[in-house]
């Protein structure tokens, strides 16, 4: 047989391989069908732009624009009110001369101002900000007065209750803080610290109209707290740490020596990620 006819075999016998292939294919195709679940499925867009719509966060905008791999921090104390001083700040709302709304975010003292973190960063900021919890002492704040705050961007004004930090604890604690801070050339906390509990707000630079209610108003605070004097202290036994949609609550040491401390122990939850100011 010569070469040419060689080929010529060597190609017909490839051929009908391939066509027996085909066949098979063409058969199980028919067995096993493709469930219509998989053939549902969507492509999900990689990368895709987040589009930040106010309309959907009650008028509310973001402190900064989203983008990947950016992480909104923030560093506070967790303030969790009593039913009788939900009441008393309700009852502060329906005398506002604007209409202003009790804070749905959950209420907190803020201890850093809302930051920026990158992702490689996340590790090491943790770690730091457990180290210094691990050594502060848990320490009180007492509620003082009613001041008027507005965010950095001067897009929400708010009512908040100052608190005084009355053994310097805190503010040994935010000066350590910033100290870090600074590792990562992140901004410090306001140079004016006013440490306080934000109850209501609004949207709009409306300090001047809050600043002629904040008189009357830390007048009715007193009264209610020497009506009710447990609830003008907040005893601080936690700091907490939110990054992006982590949550993590750090133990600080007890104040007596009789009772031992495990270091090393914090708590992780999933939240929602993002973060209005």
């Amino acid at each position: 047989m010569s070469g040419l006819d060689l080929l010529s075999t060597y190609s017909s016998d490839s051929e009908d391989d391939e066509i027996n292939d085909n066949n098979k294919s063409n058969e199980n195709s028919e067995r096993l069908p493709i469930p219509g679940s998989i053939l549902a499925w969507k492509g999900v867009p990689h990368h895709e732009e987040v589009y930040d719509d106010p309309s959907q966060h009650e008028g509310k905008a973001r402190s900064f624009k989203h983008e990947r791999g950016n992480w909104a921090t923030l560093i506070y104390i967790n303030y969790e009110p009593s039913e009788i001083m939900l009441s008393w700040m309700s009852s502060v709302s329906r005398e506002m001369p604007i209409k202003c709304n009790i804070l749905s975010e959950q209420f907190h003292i803020s201890i850093t101002r809302t930051l920026i973190l990158k992702f490689h960063w996340i590790e090491s900021f943790v770690e730091e900000t457990k180290k210094l919890c691990d050594q502060t002492k848990q320490f009180s704040l007492e509620l003082l007065n009613v001041r008027a705050y507005t965010n950095d961007e001067k897009t929400r004004t708010f009512l908040g209750v100052e608190c005084v930090d009355c053994s310097g604890a805190l503010t040994h604690f935010v000066k350590n803080v910033n100290r870090f801070l600074a590792e990562y050339k992140l901004p410090p906390f306001y140079e004016d610290t006013s440490y306080h509990i934000s109850f209501l707000w609004c949207l709009g630079n409306n300090l001047a109209i809050l600043n002629n209610e904040t008189s009357s108003l830390t007048t009715k605070l007193n009264k209610f707290l020497v009506e009710y004097p447990e609830e003008r202290y907040i005893h601080v036994t936690k700091i907490h740490l939110k990054i992006g949609n982590r949550l993590y609550a750090f133990k600080l040491r007890r104040k007596t020596s009789l009772q031992s401390y495990f270091g090393g122990h914090f708590t992780y939850i999933l939240r929602q990620d993002t973060l209005y100011m």
